[in-house]
């Protein structure tokens, strides 16, 4: 089996794996947060974190560090893609 299956979790898994150490982060907020980061795999319409995947988007946020722009999704909601 894929590594990736065999070790990534949804983020309603890792949202409860959280909650179990003491740390509220709901699901919504975590596919945010993966999705501004670019720290996610999809299959179909699910998303999938790695355990790396999760500790890179922990450290971003902690940081402070922005998400990266991505530039053609912004022209696209302006109306001015290329």
């Amino acid at each position: 089996m894929s590594k990736i299956l065999e070790m990534g979790r949804t983020p309603d898994e890792w949202s409860k794996r959280l909650e179990i150490r003491g740390f509220h982060l709901s699901p919504r907020t975590l596919r945010s947060r993966a999705k501004a980061h670019g720290q996610y795999f999809s299959i179909g319409s699910a998303m999938i974190i790695t355990p790396d995947q999760m500790d890179e988007i922990l450290l971003r946020e902690a940081s402070g560090q922005p998400a990266p722009v991505d530039l053609d999704r912004l022209a696209s909601r302006r109306g001015t893609a290329k």
